[in-house]
C-alpha cells in the first residue's frame, strides 16, 4: 500500500473505533434501515385491495383451523374502557419505545447480548420488509363489513395519530407481526441476561401482554403473530450464524491487509 493510502487509512480506523465506541454507528443503522423500510412502504401503500383480498383469505383460513377468536377476544375487552385503554398502551408504547429503551440498556449493559439482539431485529426486520413487498396483507381492522373495531382510532387519538403518520406506517404489513414478533425475541433476551425472577416474569409476561394487546386492539389476527415468532427466531438464527462466521471474515479481511506503517 502507498503511503498516502496509509496516511488515509489511519485516520479512517481510528475514526471507525470512535464510532463504534460511541453508538454513533447504531444510529446509522437505524437510519439505513428506516430508509429502506420508507422506501418498501411506498410500493405497498396503493395495493389496497390486494392486501383486503389477503385477509379475506386468512380469515378463511383461521376458520378451518378452528383459530378465528378474534372478535371474540376483542368483545373480552369492549365493555371496559380501561381494558381497552391498556391494550391500546401496551400495543404503543410497548413496540417501538420500549424497544429503545431496552436495547439503550443492553448497549450500556450487556453489549454482547446487544450485538446479537441487534441483528437479530435486523435481519428478521428484512425478512418482514420482503414479505411486506411481496404480500401486503390488511390488518383486522381494515377489512370491510369483518365486525373490527379499531381500538386506537375510537379511544386512543394521540397514539392512533402516531400510528397512522403516512411517512411512517405500513398500513397493510399485518403479515408477520413483528409487534409481537420482537416482543418475544426481547423478552427471550431480557430473560436470559437477567437471570433474575423478575426478568424472568418480564419476559414471560411481555409477549403475552403483546399478543393480547395485537389482536384485541383489531391490528393483526392470531396467524400474524404465529408468522412474527417464525420470522423473529430465523432473525435471531440468522444473527447466530453471522456472528459464528465473522471472526474467520475479519481474519481473512486482516489477513488482504497490510499493517499500518508507523514512522519512526
Amino acid at each position: 500500500m502507498s503511503r498516502p493510502a496509509e496516511r488515509l487509512l489511519e485516520p479512517s480506523l481510528r475514526a471507525w473505533r470512535v464510532i463504534r465506541r460511541y453508538g454513533i454507528y447504531e444510529a446509522i443503522v437505524v437510519v439505513v434501515a428506516f430508509l429502506i423500510y420508507f422506501t418498501v412502504r411506498s410500493m405497498v401503500v396503493g395495493r389496497a385491495g390486494e392486501a383486503v383480498v389477503r385477509a379475506v383469505y386468512l380469515i378463511e383460513l383461521e376458520r378451518q383451523l378452528h383459530i378465528y377468536w378474534e372478535l371474540r377476544m376483542q368483545a373480552w375487552i369492549l365493555d371496559s374502557y380501561w381494558a381497552i385503554k391498556a391494550m391500546n398502551w401496551v400495543y404503543f408504547w410497548g413496540h417501538m419505545p420500549l424497544v429503545a429503551l431496552l436495547a439503550v440498556w443492553l448497549f450500556l449493559a450487556h453489549r454482547h447480548a446487544y450485538y446479537r439482539t441487534r441483528n437479530a431485529f435486523l435481519a428478521s426486520g428484512a425478512i418482514g420488509v420482503v414479505i411486506y413487498w411481496l404480500f401486503p396483507v390488511a390488518p383486522p381492522r381494515l377489512v370491510p363489513f369483518s365486525g373490527f373495531i379499531d381500538t386506537m382510532a375510537a379511544f386512543d387519538r394521540f397514539g392512533y395519530n402516531a400510528q397512522e403518520t403516512e411517512a411512517f406506517v405500513n398500513p397493510f404489513a399485518a403479515v408477520p407481526s413483528l409487534h409481537f414478533g420482537w416482543a418475544l425475541l426481547l423478552g427471550a433476551v431480557v430473560a436470559w441476561v437477567g437471570r433474575h425472577p423478575v426478568a424472568l416474569a418480564f419476559g414471560i409476561a411481555w409477549p403475552v401482554a403483546m399478543f393480547l394487546a395485537v389482536v384485541m386492539t383489531g391490528n393483526h389476527f392470531i396467524l400474524d403473530a404465529v408468522f412474527g415468532g417464525v420470522v423473529a427466531f430465523a432473525g435471531f438464527g440468522i444473527a447466530l450464524a453471522v456472528e459464528r462466521a465473522w471472526p474467520a471474515f475479519t481474519r481473512a479481511l486482516a489477513a488482504r491487509l497490510p499493517a499500518p506503517h508507523h514512522s519512526a
